[in-house]
């Protein structure tokens, strides 16, 4: 590219942390993750039972450990203007006043009509997409495979040129896929409709069907850029030939650089991230887990090709990405000093880290004494990202205005010990602690899935998610409040929040009786949840 259009053309946040750790004369590399926890994060599983997850391109490309991640169950639907607790936790740190590392977070989110978890495994294609067959959890016809992005965006990608003035260290990277190759990805299969570069940039230079909710940075000072920068307030250029990547080459091969208008929306919110501890998939120094609260756009803030049919209801999805890097790869020094920008002018032997090298490290007795250093320079200044399974943005209920708080109250976790779900998290209520005023409305609803690993810890069947809410008299109680004493629901509600459900909370009195709950009987039998137990819940506002 042109000098002024590769410089431009260089902005990033697509970090990474590749620590290394020197005990005698062994050093090993450690790759970082981030995990979504509420709303319940895929990590690319759908409904495999198994420990970790069987396709690592199934949707999206995550960078994380194949164990992380939820199982695929019922969509969760969340009123527009409603708050949503989102939680994460990421493995290597974050925050202001890091001494180790340097990281952003930025969340975002996409609806589309197409947008679906799938049924199977398999990654996604452009002869695939359209394929449907009988969902057996259901009974009724569902798309076979998943997919976020369309496809129309993922083949402009594909044919695009990738952003040549781009620092790629000393890698050697393919130009015949397209702008889905970048330092960290050589693009050998694709990740569903995902775009790579777009992925590890941001912010993006070209049109994405990504919105933008927030920017959590080590660094304020940045957050004028951020803010500038999103397409929420600002218009993006491509060219009507995919193939090229500026307008130069567009015009010279008689395309038309084209400018798409940006979401018409306001500006991501950019704070100072908390701080998080490396090497540590954990909470912060406040004692709770990283999270952010967002408040559900309203559905006039959608175009409408991004809104169901029925013109109630928008299908969605989450993202968080987690850029890091330590201060061997210095991707800032143009935003934070004004300094030259980190780009293709540092490629090759110009680059500040080399793959693997062999570094001096002193003399004794006179002889020179040298180090080599583990390092993958496609590791250095890198993208994690986990998503949402899909979900729901409605409208509100009639008789609810817009000036009530309305609360979103979900679980996160899944079954199982801490051991077993690790690096997902056991069962607990999102947000954990939930301070409300008269007037205000709850909406508690949750989901789960029969796609857990099989034999992890927890009662009934094997593999099943089931949770249910009960009031007890504070928190260090495990014994329910009487249904007499209760005044948080009325003893109907709450019953039926209690059995989530099952047959009105009618108990069995044997383990022979029918059409009841196992919750009376007058043996120690196991009995597994009847088939009519809910795996998601929806529980009527809460006033």
């Amino acid at each position: 590219l042109p000098p002024h259009i590769r410089k431009r053309r260089s902005m990033r946040i697509s970090h990474t942390l590749t620590i290394t750790l020197v005990l005698a004369s062994l050093l090993l590399v450690i790759h970082a993750d981030v995990y979504l926890h509420n709303p319940r994060g895929s990590n690319n599983r759908c409904r495999e039972t198994n420990a970790n997850r069987q396709n690592e391109d199934r949707l999206f490309d995550s960078e994380n450990n194949a164990k992380g991640g939820y199982a695929a169950g019922p969509a969760l639907t969340y009123y527009e203007d409603s708050l949503l607790h989102i939680e994460w936790t990421s493995q290597h740190g974050c925050g202001i006043g890091h001494t180790k590392v340097d990281c952003e977070i930025v969340l975002q989110y996409m609806c589309h009509p197409k947008i679906r978890d799938g049924l199977v495994t398999g990654t996604v294609t452009e002869e695939t997409m359209n394929d449907m067959e009988l969902d057996d959890e259901t009974g009724e016809q569902a798309y076979t495979y998943g997919m976020h992005e369309p496809f129309t965006y993922w083949d402009k990608c594909n044919q695009r040129d990738r952003n040549g003035g781009l620092w790629i260290a000393d890698q050697n990277r393919r130009n015949d896929r397209g702008a889905r190759v970048t330092r960290q990805d050589n693009a050998n299969a694709p990740d569903g409709f995902e775009c790579g570069e777009e992925r590890d940039y941001y912010p993006y230079w070209h049109p994405t069907p990504w919105r933008d909710i927030a920017v959590l940075t080590a660094d304020a000072n940045r957050c004028d850029y951020f803010k500038s920068e999103s397409q929420n307030v600002k218009s993006k250029n491509e060219c009507s030939l995919p193939k090229y990547n500026n307008a130069k080459e567009c015009r010279d091969n008689d395309g038309e650089w084209k400018s798409v208008s940006g979401w018409g929306v306001p500006a991501p919110e950019c704070i100072v991230n908390g701080f998080s501890r490396d090497n540590h998939l954990g909470n912060t120094k406040t004692g709770y887990t990283n999270s952010y609260g967002w408040v559900i756009p309203p559905l006039s803030q959608l175009n409408s090709d991004e809104i169901d049919s029925s013109g109630d209801t928008a299908t969605c999805v989450f993202r968080i990405r987690y850029n890091i890097s330590t201060a061997d790869v210095d991707g800032w020094r143009h935003v934070d000093r004004n300094a030259d920008m980190l780009d293709s002018d540092y490629n090759g032997e110009q680059s500040p880290v080399r793959q693997n090298p062999v570094v001096p490290y002193g003399s004794i007795e006179g002889q020179e004494r040298h180090l080599r250093l583990a390092i993958n320079t496609a590791q250095f200044g890198r993208t994690f990202q986990d998503r949402s399974h899909m979900f729901k943005i409605s409208k509100r209920p009639d008789g609810i205005a817009a000036g009530h708080r309305l609360f979103n109250l979900n679980v996160r976790g899944k079954r199982g010990n801490i051991v077993q779900v690790y690096p997902a998290v056991e069962y607990d209520f999102v947000p954990n602690d939930l301070r409300i005023n008269a007037g205000d409305y709850v909406h508690f609803q949750w989901t789960g899935s029969d796609f857990n690993p099989q034999g992890n810890d927890g009662e009934g069947t094997n593999g099943s998610d089931r949770s249910n809410v009960v009031q007890i008299t504070n928190s260090r109680d495990n014994i329910p409040t009487p249904l007499s004493d209760q005044n948080l629901f009325s003893p109907a509600k709450a019953l039926w929040m209690a059995h989530i459900n099952q047959y009105d909370g009618k108990n069995c009195k044997t383990v022979d009786e029918q059409n009841c709950c196992y919750t009376e009987i007058l043996e120690e039998t196991e009995v597994s949840p009847s088939p009519l137990t809910p795996r998601w819940l929806h529980f009527d506002l809460f006033r």
